[in-house]
């Protein structure tokens, strides 16, 4: 099992620690991005099918999807 505690970590430079902090950062950043612009289209279009009475599904719901 992978952990962030690994003893091999502990001898790790000052660069590698903030680099690895910094890609984290965006990381969370990006996660945190996506729910508000995904997440509102989602979020609009379920209002619209729960607005006309209809069943809201995913796959089928979503304009522009595959």
């Amino acid at each position: 099992m992978r952990t962030i505690d690994h003893p091999a970590r502990s001898r790790r430079s000052l660069f590698r620690w903030v680099r690895e902090r910094f890609r984290l950062g965006l990381r969370i950043a990006g996660m945190v991005l996506h729910y508000f612009t995904e997440g509102r289209r989602i979020r609009k279009a379920y209002k619209h099918c729960e607005a006309s009475g209809d069943t809201f599904w995913v796959d089928e719901s979503m304009p522009g999807e595959r």
